[in-house]
Protein backbone atom coordinates (compact mmCIF):
# COMPACT_ATOMS: atom_id res chain seq x y z
CA UNK A 1 0.00 0.00 0.00
CA UNK A 2 2.78 2.46 0.92
CA UNK A 3 4.65 1.88 -2.36
CA UNK A 4 1.58 2.53 -4.44
CA UNK A 5 0.94 5.87 -2.65
CA UNK A 6 4.54 6.98 -3.28
CA UNK A 7 4.23 6.13 -6.96
CA UNK A 8 1.08 8.28 -7.30
CA UNK A 9 2.73 11.26 -5.62
CA UNK A 10 5.84 10.89 -7.75
CA UNK A 11 3.75 11.43 -10.89
CA UNK A 12 2.08 14.57 -9.48
CA UNK A 13 3.60 17.94 -10.17
CA UNK A 14 3.15 21.30 -8.41
CA UNK A 15 3.80 24.80 -9.61
CA UNK A 16 7.36 25.92 -10.11
CA UNK A 17 8.73 29.07 -8.52
CA UNK A 18 8.83 31.02 -11.83
CA UNK A 19 5.16 30.13 -12.49
CA UNK A 20 4.14 31.37 -9.04
CA UNK A 21 6.15 34.58 -9.49
CA UNK A 22 4.46 35.29 -12.83
CA UNK A 23 1.00 34.83 -11.30
CA UNK A 24 1.89 37.14 -8.39
CA UNK A 25 3.28 39.75 -10.84
CA UNK A 26 0.09 39.64 -12.95
CA UNK A 27 -2.07 39.99 -9.81
CA UNK A 28 0.01 42.99 -8.72
CA UNK A 29 -0.44 44.68 -12.09
CA UNK A 30 -4.21 44.09 -12.06
CA UNK A 31 -4.49 45.43 -8.49
CA UNK A 32 -2.37 48.47 -9.41
CA UNK A 33 -4.69 49.29 -12.30
CA UNK A 34 -7.92 48.66 -10.36
CA UNK A 35 -7.09 50.30 -7.01
CA UNK A 36 -7.46 53.99 -8.06
CA UNK A 37 -10.89 53.20 -9.49
CA UNK A 38 -11.84 51.29 -6.34
CA UNK A 39 -10.72 54.05 -3.96
CA UNK A 40 -12.41 56.68 -6.14
CA UNK A 41 -15.67 54.76 -5.87
CA UNK A 42 -15.35 54.69 -2.07
CA UNK A 43 -14.77 58.46 -1.99
CA UNK A 44 -17.76 59.01 -4.27
CA UNK A 45 -19.98 56.94 -1.95
CA UNK A 46 -18.86 59.01 1.04
CA UNK A 47 -19.84 62.23 -0.73
CA UNK A 48 -23.16 60.64 -1.78
CA UNK A 49 -23.84 59.69 1.83
CA UNK A 50 -22.96 63.15 3.17
CA UNK A 51 -25.07 64.86 0.50
CA UNK A 52 -28.06 62.67 1.32
CA UNK A 53 -27.64 63.41 5.03
CA UNK A 54 -27.54 67.19 4.42
CA UNK A 55 -30.56 66.92 2.09
CA UNK A 56 -32.52 64.95 4.70
CA UNK A 57 -31.67 67.53 7.39
CA UNK A 58 -32.66 70.40 5.10
CA UNK A 59 -36.00 68.66 4.52
CA UNK A 60 -36.36 68.20 8.28
CA UNK A 61 -35.78 71.92 8.84
CA UNK A 62 -38.23 72.76 6.06
CA UNK A 63 -40.94 70.50 7.42
CA UNK A 64 -40.46 71.79 10.98
CA UNK A 65 -40.98 75.32 9.71
CA UNK A 66 -44.16 74.58 7.78
CA UNK A 67 -45.70 72.04 10.17
CA UNK A 68 -45.01 73.88 13.42
CA UNK A 69 -45.38 77.37 11.87
CA UNK A 70 -42.01 78.55 13.21
CA UNK A 71 -38.85 79.75 11.49
CA UNK A 72 -36.19 77.06 11.35
CA UNK A 73 -32.56 77.88 10.64
CA UNK A 74 -30.03 75.64 8.91
CA UNK A 75 -26.55 77.07 9.58
CA UNK A 76 -23.13 76.11 8.21
CA UNK A 77 -20.78 78.14 10.43
CA UNK A 78 -17.71 78.35 8.18
CA UNK A 79 -16.37 77.44 4.77
CA UNK A 80 -15.15 73.83 4.46
CA UNK A 81 -17.11 72.88 7.57
CA UNK A 82 -17.77 69.29 8.61
CA UNK A 83 -20.57 70.33 10.98
CA UNK A 84 -23.81 72.32 10.75
CA UNK A 85 -26.69 73.20 13.04
CA UNK A 86 -30.46 73.16 12.85
CA UNK A 87 -32.20 75.62 15.13
CA UNK A 88 -35.93 75.69 15.77
CA UNK A 89 -37.90 77.21 18.60
CA UNK A 90 -34.75 77.91 20.66
CA UNK A 91 -33.40 74.35 20.35
CA UNK A 92 -30.12 73.85 18.50
CA UNK A 93 -29.06 70.48 17.11
CA UNK A 94 -25.47 70.17 15.86
CA UNK A 95 -24.83 67.57 13.16
CA UNK A 96 -21.55 66.16 11.84
CA UNK A 97 -21.06 64.84 8.33
CA UNK A 98 -20.46 61.08 8.12
CA UNK A 99 -16.86 59.92 8.24
CA UNK A 100 -14.68 56.85 8.07
CA UNK A 101 -14.77 53.86 10.41
CA UNK A 102 -13.09 55.88 13.17
CA UNK A 103 -15.65 58.69 12.85
CA UNK A 104 -13.24 61.16 11.21
CA UNK A 105 -15.16 63.30 8.68
CA UNK A 106 -14.05 62.79 5.09
CA UNK A 107 -16.46 65.29 3.53
CA UNK A 108 -17.21 69.01 3.90
CA UNK A 109 -19.73 71.69 3.08
CA UNK A 110 -17.80 74.06 0.85
CA UNK A 111 -19.38 77.48 1.58
CA UNK A 112 -20.62 78.92 4.88
CA UNK A 113 -24.32 79.65 4.66
CA UNK A 114 -27.37 80.26 6.77
CA UNK A 115 -30.81 79.35 5.45
CA UNK A 116 -34.01 80.35 7.21
CA UNK A 117 -37.06 78.26 6.37
CA UNK A 118 -40.22 80.30 6.89
CA UNK A 119 -43.66 78.94 7.86
CA UNK A 120 -44.89 80.17 4.46
CA UNK A 121 -42.55 77.74 2.68
CA UNK A 122 -39.94 80.30 1.64
CA UNK A 123 -36.20 79.76 2.10
CA UNK A 124 -34.16 82.92 2.71
CA UNK A 125 -30.94 84.12 4.27
CA UNK A 126 -31.07 86.09 7.53
CA UNK A 127 -30.83 89.29 5.43
CA UNK A 128 -33.95 88.27 3.51
CA UNK A 129 -32.13 87.37 0.28
CA UNK A 130 -33.08 84.15 -1.57
CA UNK A 131 -31.27 81.06 -0.27
CA UNK A 132 -28.42 79.75 -2.37
CA UNK A 133 -27.17 76.28 -3.20
CA UNK A 134 -25.23 74.03 -0.81
CA UNK A 135 -22.17 72.20 -2.11
CA UNK A 136 -20.88 69.02 -0.46
CA UNK A 137 -17.44 67.71 -1.43
CA UNK A 138 -14.73 65.32 -0.37
CA UNK A 139 -12.05 66.91 1.83
CA UNK A 140 -9.67 66.96 -1.14
CA UNK A 141 -12.31 68.72 -3.27
CA UNK A 142 -13.50 65.94 -5.60
CA UNK A 143 -16.15 64.61 -6.12
CA UNK A 144 -18.71 67.38 -5.57
CA UNK A 145 -22.51 67.36 -5.24
CA UNK A 146 -24.74 70.44 -5.15
CA UNK A 147 -28.09 70.74 -3.41
CA UNK A 148 -30.30 73.29 -5.14
CA UNK A 149 -32.82 75.21 -3.04
CA UNK A 150 -35.77 76.90 -4.71
CA UNK A 151 -36.16 80.06 -2.58
CA UNK A 152 -39.90 80.44 -3.24
CA UNK A 153 -41.13 76.88 -2.71
CA UNK A 154 -38.15 75.56 -0.71
CA UNK A 155 -37.97 72.62 -3.12
CA UNK A 156 -34.73 70.74 -2.52
CA UNK A 157 -32.94 68.57 -5.04
CA UNK A 158 -29.48 67.28 -5.84
CA UNK A 159 -28.36 68.68 -9.20
CA UNK A 160 -25.04 66.81 -9.59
Amino acid sequence: MGGRLCRLRGDERGFSLPELMIVILIMGIVFGIASPTFFGAIESRRVDSATNQVLADLRLAQSQATNRLIETTFDVPSANSTTYTIEADGNTDTRTLPGDDQGTPKTKIVVATTIVFKPTGEATTPAGDPAGDITVAALDGEPVHTIEINPITSRLRIVN
